[in-house]
């Protein structure tokens, strides 16, 4: 891999570094710097740098793919992601702020909180227990540790089909989306998680269902938290609670905002009743904009992830003949915002998909050759 490309990684500590510093620098913290950053600046960045397209050579291939300093900026970032959780509730517990400042904290918050969903998705891809660990401290920070089962065994098995309550529709609003995916996918974990207790002989109900304690351990996160900064202070701080929930929910709209970019009215052909072909680079949108995908760990080359889910962030290629957003996430999140705006830019668009679909056959010859 480039050199340059391998050390623009290091990207994904940067909105952690301007909230901190937007916090200590200057005479009043500046609540808001996180996403200003998210926003305004990532946007203009991606705007300057242009689109990466490259892919990594065959001859790279295999050393990128066993570096493991690609895992370590993963596995820090977990850690990383508690100890803002720690400085928030002290900063919340001990300094002089406005309500408004202190709103604005957990929602910057919350952004930051939004990208570690990102980390446990990539870990929650791999087969090793301590990847697997980790994905799951990452989703009980943010009270989403359901993801890891509906995305792995739902979201990528039904993915642009009918049964997949993460992808969007053609025409569907952002927030109509948000109500079909929060209360569907935490639904299907359920349903998921029964069916494997069924074939493991176990009841639905027992100590061996997950969802049980995905339930349950960001409840007791919450209150251990709120007991020892409450303790601490010598006091009830009834805003350590609040700022768990507040950033909870704020990393979890900005997840399901993706989900909507990602998927929005693509589908699969039924090449059966009920069966669809085969997941391919076309079945979800592109984005190769090289800041926003360095933040992101190259989330946004999503084609080839639902491709070949397996395949590690930092290997991720660009596939010309997937579909094409027309700028990164953040942009099409403040998009997306608006639905007469998004529906005019990504409708005709989406028409264009639709017309190219029925050579889909062909251009997955074509994908295969990179496998």
């Amino acid at each position: 891999m480039n050199p340059f490309k391998k050390l623009g990684f290091l990207w994904s500590y940067s909105l952690l570094a301007v909230i901190l510093a937007g916090y200590y620098v200057g005479d009043s913290p500046w609540t808001w710097a996180g996403a200003f950053y998210v926003y305004c600046v990532v946007p203009l960045l991606d705007f300057l740098a242009g689109r990466d397209r490259s892919n990594i050579s065959r001859d790279a291939f295999e050393a990128t793919l066993t570096d493991r300093y690609f895992d370590v900026l993963l596995y820090s970032s977990v850690y990383l992601q508690y100890g803002l959780l720690l400085w928030g509730c002290y900063v919340l517990t001990t300094d002089p702020l406005t309500t408004i400042q202190k709103v604005r904290l957990m929602i910057n918050i919350g952004l930051f909180s939004g990208t570690i969903i990102n980390v446990a998705h990539e870990l929650g891809h791999r087969s090793s227990r301590i990847a697997q660990f980790h994905a799951r401290m990452a989703l009980l920070s943010v009270s989403y540790m359901h993801f890891l089962i509906e995305h792995n065994r739902g979201h990528h098995v039904h993915v642009a089909t009918p049964a997949d309550p993460a992808t969007a529709r053609k025409n569907q609003t952002l927030y109509a989306f948000w109500r079909q995916s929060l209360v569907g996918s935490y639904r299907s974990a359920w349903q998921i998680e029964k069916k494997r207790l069924m074939k493991s002989g176990h009841s639905g109900w027992s100590r061996h269902n997950d969802m049980i304690w995905f339930t349950i351990l960001p409840v007791l996160l919450c209150a251990a938290l709120m007991a020892g900064f409450s303790g601490w202070a010598g006091r009830l701080v009834w805003l350590v609670p609040v700022f768990f929930v507040v950033q909870s929910f704020v990393a979890i709209l900005l997840l399901e905002s993706i989900n909507y970019i990602e998927h929005y009215g693509i589908t699969r052909r039924e090449v059966a009743p009920g069966r669809y072909e085969r997941v391919n680079p076309l079945h979800s949108w592109n984005a190769s904009e090289l800041i926003s995908n360095l933040v992101l760990f190259q989330l946004q080359r999503h084609s080839d992830h639902h491709a070949y889910a397996s395949r590690p962030y930092q290997v991720l290629r660009h596939f010309d003949e997937s579909p094409q957003l027309p700028s990164g996430y953040p942009t099409m999140i403040l998009l997306a915002l608006v639905p007469p705006l998004w529906f005019r830019v990504m409708n005709p668009r989406l028409e264009r998909w639709q017309q190219r679909a029925c050579s889909a056959d062909e251009i997955a010859a074509v994908v295969r050759q990179f496998a």
